[in-house]
């Protein structure tokens, strides 16, 4: 067994309609260290995260994150995603159109 740190979803632009960004792969779990969502535009856009198992769809019962206003100028450090873990094949996905997207775990290879 390894255990790696690195970053999850390594700053990525999110769309207005919910994309995944991470899947944990084959025979590995992955934890959850930290999250951010940055708003460089001019106005408040809402972030929803999910935290989706195996091959299910984004929901609102896998949403940790849900319609959440980012300000103008904003980071947001999401607490609501720390130690969350995902199983292998546990996707993180999200949308918030124009927001910039950062989680960093440690992934686990058994």
């Amino acid at each position: 067994m390894s255990t790696s740190a690195k970053r999850l979803v390594p700053g990525s632009i999110l769309g207005a309609a919910a994309a995944t960004y991470y899947t944990a792969g084959a025979n590995t779990k992955a934890v959850i260290k930290s999250g951010s969502v940055v708003n460089t535009t001019a106005g408040a856009i809402s972030v929803t995260v999910y935290l989706v198992t195996g091959a299910g769809a984004p929901t609102a019962a896998a949403a940790l994150i849900s319609d959440r206003p980012v300000a103008a100028g904003e980071t947001y450090t999401c607490p609501e995603l720390v130690n969350h873990v995902l199983n292998a094949g546990d996707t993180i996905q999200a949308l918030g159109n124009g927001l910039t997207f950062a989680v960093s775990g440690a992934e686990i290879v058994q």
